[in-house]
């Protein structure tokens, strides 16, 4: 993985102790890495904000960064992905979380009848905690929804997450979104339910 690493200008190891094993996926904010903690031994999966050549923009999206991961860790949840550490090193910050190796719904679809009301399940389980506390997702796709290696559904990328009421910006993902979310429109839990 080490030439492979330093070709593809992705870090050997972060913050001196998880070790790249390969990337995971990468977003508007933020890279996912595979990595081995060498402190546990532990395979996880680690989030690390891109750098930003605006400084201010890169306060506010650290600020952001920062905030989903304790969010994250207030909303501990069977069917929610679970987070461990937050750090900073000389990149930016990151966290680590579980790693969900069975795949994005993306990957499974088309599925059998009884295997998607088992996932629409386990999905309306962790919304209602996240509603209970007066929070959207507000990027409930496909793309966010990873299945467990004995076929649960779990959430992740809670980057969009914000608080019911009207929002400041439109955040999701286009195919999905609500019609409250394009117009700009107060929201509320339904338009979870609705994507």
């Amino acid at each position: 993985h080490t030439t492979t690493a330093k070709q593809n200008n992705i870090p050997e190891v972060i913050a001196d102790r998880y070790q790249v094993q390969q990337p995971l996926g990468e977003g508007g904010m933020a890279v996912v890495y595979e990595v081995v903690d060498t402190v546990t031994d532990k395979t996880m999966a680690l989030k690390q904000l891109q750098v930003q050549q605006d400084q201010k923009k890169q306060i506010g999206r650290a600020s952001l960064f920062e905030h989903e991961y304790h969010i994250l860790v207030q909303l501990a949840h069977p069917r929610i992905i679970e987070v461990y550490d937050y750090g900073v090193d000389q990149t930016g910050p990151y966290y680590t979380m579980e790693l969900l190796p069975g795949g994005d719904l993306r990957e499974k679809s088309p599925l059998p009848w009884k295997e998607a009301c088992s996932i629409l399940r386990d999905v309306c389980s962790a919304l209602a905690l996240i509603h209970s506390r007066r929070l959207i997702h507000r990027d409930l796709s496909p793309r966010n929804i990873r299945c467990t290696s004995d076929g649960a559904a779990k959430l992740i990328d809670f980057g969009a997450m914000t608080t019911m009421g009207l929002p400041r910006d439109k955040v999701g993902t286009p195919t999905f979104m609500s019609p409250e979310v394009v117009y700009g429109q107060p929201l509320d839990q339904r338009s979870d339910l609705y994507s």
